[in-house]
């Protein structure tokens, strides 16, 4: 008898185990990754040097405007001069889009690169940028800078991290 009893109770033992484990992998199951942090960079079609122009980016995850983006830096260089790059922190105006506002000194070709952080993610889209009159000797070794870091954080919408 008391070999059966302690078999029962093994058993419900057993049952209730099996029976809560199979919840929590329901519950794991049910938790999606998180999807990524997009950021899209707007400038003027047109840059004019001695021009006041703003930059932008519209940050969003799946649908949803982010509006607390940790960190958001803009990093702009003269094509050929990344040693010379310059940094400016963006601002937040609404609905996920930070800005900032810059003054091109001279004709050229420019980078801008962002760098967001937000919701535990880096990512750093990176857009050429045409300022005033360029030369085709100017595009031709900007386009070869930009063939030289292909494979690099340099291409299209961003590196994540």
């Amino acid at each position: 008898m008391k070999k059966i009893s302690l078999s029962i109770i093994m058993l419900i033992s057993l049952f209730f185990i099996t029976a809560c484990t199979s919840n929590s992998n329901q519950t794991n199951d049910k938790k999606e990754a998180p999807k990524m942090v997009e950021v899209h960079i707007q400038v003027p079609e047109k840059i004019t040097p001695h021009q006041e122009s703003v930059l932008k980016v519209h940050v969003t995850q799946g649908k949803e405007n982010v509006d607390d983006a940790e960190e958001i830096e803009f990093e702009i260089w003269k094509a050929n001069d990344r040693d010379n790059s310059e940094l400016i922190k963006a601002k937040h105006e609404k609905d996920g889009v930070y800005s900032v506002k810059k003054t091109f000194s001279n004709n050229g070709v420019f980078y801008l690169q962002t760098h967001v952080t937000a919701r535990d993610m880096h990512v750093m889209p990176k857009k050429q940028l045409i300022v005033g009159h360029v030369s085709d000797e100017e595009l031709k070794a900007a386009k070869e800078e930009t063939e030289n870091h292909k494979g690099s954080s340099d291409k299209g919408n961003g590196h994540h991290h």
